[in-house]
């Protein structure tokens, strides 16, 4: 067995899989998938699972996920601290273009409207978007790296959605991804940095590390413009950690949170911004474990 990434053969098995948000899904398509790690590259990647096994447990998983209304959704602390990062080392066109890879039911696009109104915005999820905006076009489901009608955007919005991709069709996802840049064109890129929690769950893919993501992008003609490792330190403690963060996303909103989702809807926006403000926008990380931000530009050839 080879690397895919660098070729190397100096690859074996360091990590098991855990047993993952959805156990009956994850038991399903992920029976008996393996985790290899290159020594040479540091890349880590799941060795034989399905595409369509892959499918399915998305199909399956989505339908369990519940949708949180908030009508101040520009204010989700996820999406304003990585759009804040954005824009602290790149800047924005006046006119832009934008492809988000994996929105899930919320994505990027409130957020990004505070700083840039005008937008043209695609993507691909298996959700429909239902944000009020007029230029929002869904291209998929999923994409295929055979795709070759990518329309040609200024940015790519990747937020945890890399460590999604079947492996072996990474690099042409990414190149593809190159092709629809326009010059200088960026993507944005944040993933769970699983290998320093050591939590390898369904259905993350791939599995990243400085090293790593540098001989991707690099061999790939990207330049890394930004990158940051939040909650890193040597002191955090993986055995702390709440067992309640590996439950699904509905069990970790504070019972004040889900009070305020309900009451909302009868309260005059003033009230419900105040508290938007106060409890969903963070200067900062907008979680305690560790995660891996990057921005890498399109080099010309």
């Amino acid at each position: 067995m080879k690397c895919f990434l660098c070729q190397s053969s100096n690859v074996a098995q360091k990590y098991i899989y855990g047993p993952g948000t959805f156990s009956q899904e994850s038991k399903e398509y992920f029976q008996n998938v393996k985790i290899l790690t290159c020594d040479d590259c540091q890349i880590s990647f799941c060795e034989n699972i399905r595409r369509e096994n892959l499918d399915k447990y998305y199909e399956k998983t989505q339908k369990k996920i519940q949708e949180v209304s908030n009508r101040f959704k520009e204010f989700n602390s996820r999406f304003f601290t990585q759009v804040l990062y954005f824009i602290n080392h790149a800047n924005l066109k006046k006119d832009i273009n934008v492809l988000e890879v994996g929105p899930n039911n919320l994505g990027i696009l409130p957020t990004l409207k505070i700083f840039q109104k005008k937008i043209k915005y695609y993507y691909f999820d298996q959700v429909e978007l239902k944000h009020d905006h007029k230029e929002i076009f869904k291209l998929g489901n999923y994409f295929s790296p055979e795709n070759k009608n990518l329309p040609m955007v200024d940015l790519i919005w990747m937020s945890h959605s890399l460590e999604h991709i079947f492996p072996d069709d990474l690099i042409k996802v990414l190149s593809s991804f190159y092709k629809a840049l326009n010059k200088n064109g960026k993507i944005f890129i944040e993933i769970p940095n699983d290998i320093k929690m050591k939590t390898f769950n369904v259905p993350h893919t791939l599995f990243f590390n400085k090293k790593s993501l540098a001989k991707l992008f690099g061999q790939l003609n990207f330049k890394i413009i930004a990158y940051s490792e939040i909650n890193s330190s040597e002191e955090y403690n993986m055995e702390n950690r709440s067992i309640k963060e590996n439950k699904d996303s509905s069990s970790k909103i504070p019972l004040i949170n889900k009070i305020y989702l309900f009451l909302q809807k009868f309260l005059p926006d003033y009230f419900v911004k105040k508290f938007a403000f106060k409890n969903f926008v963070l200067n900062g990380p907008y979680t305690n474990l560790p995660i891996i931000r990057l921005i890498v530009e399109k080099k010309d050839l």
